[in-house]
C-alpha cells in the first residue's frame, strides 16, 4: 500500500511538472514574439495577396502603356496607308516646343498656292538636307524665308518651291525615339528600352487574369446559370434550389453537370497559378 501511494504521488508530481513546463514554454513563446502556426499561415496568405495585387497593378500599367503606344502608332500608319501622308522623324530641337526630337511628323503634299506664311514645311536642299521649319515670309521672287521656332535668327538660305516636299499636318510624340537613339548610336538606351518592352509584355497578361485581381468577387454569373434559373451559390445550392427554368427538363441535368465541371476546372487553374507564386 505504501508503494502504491508513493507511485501515485510521483505520477501526480510528474504531471504537474509537465504542465508547468508547458505553461512556461507558452509564456516564453509569447515573450519572444514567436507567432503561432495559424498566425504564420495568415501572414503568408497576406503576403501572397499583396504580391498578387502588385502583379495585377503592374499588369494594368503595362496594358495602359501598350494601348498608348498602339494608339500613337495608328496615327502614323493609318494616314500613311490611306491618305498618302509620309512620316518624318524630328532629329533636332529647332521647332520646340511645337515638336521635340523623337517625334514623328506627318507630311502632306501641298500645291504652291497653299504655301502661306506661318505654314510648317519640310524642304530638302543639297547644302542643308531635310529640314522642318516654318515659313516666315514669301519674297517677291517667289522664294521663301524660313526659320525654326526655337532659333533666334531665320535660315540664311532661301527656299524655292521645288525644294518643298510638303506641309506638316500632324505630330505624333515619342514614338520615334528608338529610331533617333539608333541614329545617334545610343545603344544603351536601346538596350534599356528592349528590356522594358520584354517586362511590359510579360506583365500585361496579369491584368486579364482573375487569379491576380484583388477585387474579383469569385462568384461570377455564367450565362448558362440564367438558363437554369439559378444565378449564384455553390453547386450544391444550385442543385437544391428551385427556380424558373428556361431549358427543357432533358437538357437541365446535362447543362448543370457541365457547369459544375467548368467550375472545378477553373478552381484547379487558379490553385495552380497560386502554387506557382508560392
Amino acid at each position: 500500500m505504501g508503494n502504491t501511494n508513493l507511485l501515485s504521488r510521483r505520477a501526480r508530481f510528474t504531471t504537474s511538472a509537465q504542465r508547468a513546463a508547458a505553461d512556461t514554454a507558452s509564456l516564453d513563446r509569447k515573450a519572444t514574439g514567436r507567432p503561432s502556426s495559424s498566425a504564420s499561415k495568415a501572414q503568408a496568405t497576406s503576403a501572397k495577396t499583396w504580391q498578387r495585387t502588385l502583379l495585377y497593378g503592374a499588369g494594368t500599367v503595362s496594358m495602359l502603356f501598350i494601348s498608348m503606344a498602339s494608339s500613337l502608332s495608328l496615327w502614323i500608319f493609318l494616314p500613311w496607308g490611306f491618305l498618302g501622308w509620309s512620316p518624318t522623324l524630328v532629329t533636332s530641337g529647332s521647332m520646340e516646343p511645337l515638336v521635340a526630337p523623337g517625334d514623328v511628323v506627318m507630311i502632306r503634299p501641298v500645291s504652291p498656292e497653299e504655301l502661306l506664311p506661318n505654314t510648317v514645311v519640310l524642304y530638302d536642299r543639297p547644302d542643308t538636307g531635310r529640314v522642318l521649319h516654318r515659313i516666315l515670309e514669301q519674297l517677291p521672287d517667289g522664294t521663301f524665308r524660313t526659320g525654326g521656332d526655337a532659333n533666334a535668327v531665320p535660315d540664311s538660305a532661301f527656299v524655292h518651291v521645288e525644294d518643298i516636299e510638303g506641309a506638316a499636318v500632324l505630330a505624333v510624340p515619342w514614338v520615334g525615339r528608338p529610331s533617333l537613339w539608333f541614329a545617334q548610336n545610343r545603344y544603351e538606351l536601346l538596350a534599356v528600352g528592349a528590356v522594358t518592352l520584354i517586362v511590359v509584355l510579360r506583365l500585361a497578361p496579369r491584368s486579364f487574369d482573375p487569379a491576380f485581381d484583388p477585387w474579383a468577387s469569385g462568384r461570377r454569373v455564367n450565362p448558362a446559370e440564367v438558363l437554369l434559373g439559378r444565378s449564384g451559390g455553390n453547386p450544391a445550392d444550385r442543385r437544391a434550389s428551385a427556380g424558373r427554368r428556361l431549358l427543357p427538363e432533358t437538357l437541365h441535368a446535362t447543362v448543370l453537370e457541365r457547369l459544375d465541371a467548368q467550375s472545378v476546372a477553373a478552381q484547379r487553374r487558379t490553385a495552380h497559378l497560386l502554387e506557382g507564386l508560392s
